[in-house]
């Protein structure tokens, strides 16, 4: 289910912002921070995909190894499933915020196009595309084209194609799309804004040390962005001069260089990345697997049952598995045709995922039929074993070509979604 996985990579990425940025937000070091604000959004999406098992358990190897059937799956009367979990509910909101961000990012990204394309293109010095505009707009760049109005073209063409030329040669065009794409499947987490909002003002840092480096006057260029700090933005993704991180941007001009020892501050997303994989990462809960899977006390006694005889012995794993009688197709249309959802599991909605367990002796019959894993309901762990219990013979497994006794476990999901 896709629900699980946003709010586990949601919940990795406000932890990696809350615990790392903070540490390098007011230091000089642009280039850095803009790698860790990109590896925080890439590794909240990756975390929850990390898969890893915190140990061995024998007892649940075999259990998994030994259900061989597909699910089967009995559904409640369709009458009464009209309802929709808060599950259902939440994932539904979810998509609609999902298809809303992305088709307001679509539509902006092509009326913006088509805007520019009525526009003059001339080519610059670096082999850029400067799109002119007769309307007044705050410059922007995207990519390789660089938008400006007319007027800012014959009046302040040095200031912003230095500007936005140090944009495009640092790519953060790319860091953008990124960022976008990641507010749209996040949408709702207000770290991922927090983020972008981090992300663009370093950009706007980058660039502007990479111009004071140029020889250009600290105090024109600022008296310049103040100018400037004005227009409205005409999409989701572009890099533009504006007044939002202008305070900030100053401050950070006239800061004095970090010490590089602080940039050892970095290291600390090692132990945060590893606390977001040990807390968000996909494993198997091994704790949780025994609680569900461990036999009860009778269980355990019947599945190693093994006596000084060898012909009383019950394998849980042999040579040759038993076979129902005309496969497991058959078996399954054996199970769904007799599985009767009790009436009164439907009215008190009632559902779960039981593994009954049996033993196929070595004459094929069906014995020891007994709840492995419990649907938590005691009428239907019944009705799951009733139907397990009448079934008829099976083809028996087989040790060395010798028929045996042979533990096997049959999934059975009760369900009114």
């Amino acid at each position: 289910m896709i629900l699980p996985y946003i709010i586990k990579s949601a919940m990795a990425l406000a932890l990696l912002y809350a615990c790392i940025i903070p540490l390098l937000e007011k230091e000089t070091f642009h280039r850095l921070n803009r790698i860790l604000i990109l590896g925080c959004l890439i590794m909240s999406f990756a975390i929850p995909l990390v898969h890893f098992t915190g140990g061995t358990n024998p007892t649940v190897d075999m259990v998994r190894q030994a259900v061989q059937l597909p699910e089967v799956l009995i559904d409640g009367d369709a009458k009464e499933q009209s309802v929709w979990s808060w599950a259902d509910i939440m994932t539904c909101i979810y998509i609609i915020g999902v298809v809303a961000i992305f088709t307001m990012t679509v539509v902006q990204t092509v009326r913006l196009t088509r805007q520019l394309r009525q526009c003059e293109h001339i080519t610059d010095n670096r082999g850029n595309t400067v799109v002119l505009t007769d309307c007044a707009t705050s410059p922007f760049c995207l990519f390789h084209y660089i938008v400006m109005s007319r007027d800012d073209y014959a009046n302040n063409r040095s200031y912003i194609l230095t500007h936005e030329q140090e944009h495009i040669r640092l790519g953060h065009s790319i860091d953008l799309v990124v960022l976008q794409a990641a507010t749209i499947i996040q949408w709702f987490n207000p770290f991922v804004w927090l983020i972008g909002k981090n992300l663009k003002a370093i950009h706007e840092f980058e660039v502007d040390e990479a111009v004071l480096n140029k020889g250009i006057d600290a105090t024109q260029y600022q008296k310049f962005l103040v100018i400037k700090a004005v227009g409205n933005r005409l999409q989701p993704f572009a890099n533009n001069l504006n007044k939002e991180s202008l305070k900030r941007r100053i401050i950070m001009m006239n800061q004095k260089k970090s010490n590089r020892w602080m940039m050892l501050k970095a290291l600390f997303v090692i132990p945060v990345a590893t606390l977001a994989v040990s807390v968000f990462a996909n494993g198997t809960d091994v704790s949780n697997m025994a609680k569900e899977t461990t036999p009860t006390a009778a269980a355990l006694s019947t599945t190693n049952m093994q006596t000084q005889k060898s012909d009383k012995k019950i394998f849980r794993v042999v040579e040759e598995m038993p076979k129902f009688k005309g496969g497991d197709a058959k078996l399954m249309e054996l199970l769904m045709m007799n599985m009767k959802y009790p009436e009164s599991a439907i009215k008190a909605k009632q559902q779960g995922r039981a593994i009954v367990g049996f033993v196929v002796r070595k004459d094929g019959t069906v014995s020891d039929v007994y709840i492995e894993k419990s649907t938590g309901y005691d009428v239907l762990d019944n009705e799951a074993m009733r139907v397990v219990k009448s079934m008829p013979a099976w083809e028996p497994g087989k040790q060395k070509g010798k028929p045996v006794n042979v533990k096997y476990f049959v999934p059975i999901t009760f369900s009114q979604k």
